[in-house]
């Protein structure tokens, strides 16, 4: 008899876990490898859609403000130089060209490819 119960229970928790099983929605597909914008191609994949262009614009005044303050508290002279007439938007536009232009170093980090992309179009003079 107790075996005839335990079947029975057994029996009936095992079509209770299934059923339940059965109404749980489905688990959602795991998300996609986002690129980290920390990689060049990353940044250059986020800053090419519209969206993305005040974030990006913010990103690169963050960086060149970050590297021009460095260079003051290192007492050094600054690297390039970004003209004040140019926005923060021109500006991205020309690190991107520069970056299109120099695909071999996607896969470096941001702040260094920013770093040359700043120094190439800025020299300070």
């Amino acid at each position: 008899m107790k075996t005839s119960i335990l079947a029975t229970f057994a029996l009936t928790f095992a079509l209770g876990v299934g059923n339940a099983a059965a109404q749980m929605p489905p688990a959602p597909p795991a998300p996609s490898a986002v690129p980290s914008i920390d990689q060049g191609d990353g940044f250059f994949g986020a800053c090419q859609r519209e969206e993305n262009i005040d974030a990006c614009s913010m990103y690169l005044a963050g960086y060149s403000n970050g590297t021009l303050v460095q260079a003051l508290i290192d007492k050094q002279r600054p690297r390039y130089c970004l003209p004040s007439n140019l926005t923060r938007k021109d500006q991205l536009r020309v690190v991107l060209i520069y970056m299109k232009g120099h695909l071999d170093q996607m896969l470096e980090p941001t702040g260094a490819i920013l770093y040359k992309a700043l120094l190439a179009a800025f020299p300070c003079k």
